[in-house]
């Protein structure tokens, strides 16, 4: 049988390892920081599927802190009228 193509198993082999979650945390952090603060959210979820799933508990806190204060400093920024 053919191996399989397309993005699915490389996504699988990168998560394996929890390469995946910690990367696409990372940049979802950042990107909660600079350009659209709902993808905090999306860095609180990798960094909670990091520490659950791994052993990397100190990246994953970082990971869904640096989210988690993302998306509330907007939301105040909104409110206080900029």
């Amino acid at each position: 049988m053919d191996e399989p193509s397309g993005v699915g198993p490389i996504l699988e082999a990168l998560n394996e390892d929890g390469t995946l979650y910690f990367w696409g945390g990372v940049a979802s952090a950042i990107i909660s920081w600079v350009l659209i603060p709902l993808f905090g959210l999306v860095a609180v979820y990798a960094g909670y599927r990091l520490y659950d799933d791994e052993t990397k508990t100190m990246g994953a806190a970082i990971i869904a802190v640096t989210g988690a204060v993302g998306f509330p400093s907007w939301l105040a920024f909104l409110i206080t009228g900029m």
